[in-house]
């Protein structure tokens, strides 16, 4: 993690009181342009170097508004992990909406979601270290991401094995199948996952998961 951070960053942290945006239109309209921005702003100078004041300035208000909104920097920075995160779910789930054989589709959503994930908290380091902030500091990003990861995939084992693609109960398994591919799309894990991998590593545990839920690897399309 990054140190040495600045006295502006280091007072942005500080939670300032609490008051309520409402949940109007307007509100809603008024966090969603500071999440952008913010997320905007993390991209071009880094999470540490960008502080409630930058965020206010570039939406052209007060950093006073912006804490009528969100109560530090911190919950800020989790709602833009949470959007990011968000972005793979939605992939995930429209490819688990396919009219295509259940191992096609967790095949294409191990995949896709590993790619993605990769040009998310990979190719843009600022991003990776933002993230990284994210879940250590707010534990439900991630918790939230795996449930709602399990879920999809627990859909497409339950569908596949009432097509007789997986073992009947396949759909128990959804968590430990989660677990198997975790390094392979995890924000935190996937740089470590990459330095140790080999090409062919999440192929090879794909036809190792697929085998284990009473399926067939050979109904695997090719990557």
């Amino acid at each position: 993690m990054a140190v040495g951070r600045s006295v502006a960053s280091r007072h942005d942290d500080q939670s300032a009181p609490l008051r309520s945006g409402g949940d109007t239109p307007e509100a809603r309209d008024t966090r969603a342009r500071i999440v952008e921005t913010a997320e905007r702003l993390f991209r071009l100078y880094g999470y540490q170097k960008t502080t409630v004041a930058d965020i206010a300035r570039e939406l052209g208000m007060s950093p006073a508004n912006v804490y009528r909104f969100f109560p530090s920097k911190g919950a800020i920075n989790e709602e833009v992990a949470a959007s990011l995160v968000n972005r793979l779910l939605v992939t995930a789930r429209a490819i688990a909406a396919r009219p295509e054989p259940a191992t096609a589709r967790l095949a294409s959503v191990v995949r896709t979601v590993h790619v993605q994930s990769c040009a998310l908290f990979l190719d843009d380091r600022k991003m990776h270290d933002m993230v990284a902030v994210a879940m250590d500091e707010n534990w439900s990003v991630v918790q939230d991401y795996i449930d709602a990861f399990v879920a999809i995939v627990g859909a497409i084992l339950a569908e596949g094995a009432s097509r007789g693609e997986f073992a009947p109960d396949a759909a128990a398994s959804a968590k430990p199948a989660f677990g198997a591919f975790a390094a392979f799309f995890h924000p935190q894990l996937i740089e470590q996952c990459l330095r140790e991998r080999e090409e062919g590593d999440l192929d090879q545990m794909l036809r190792l998961v697929v085998r284990g839920l009473g399926g067939d690897p050979a109904r695997i399309p090719p990557g």
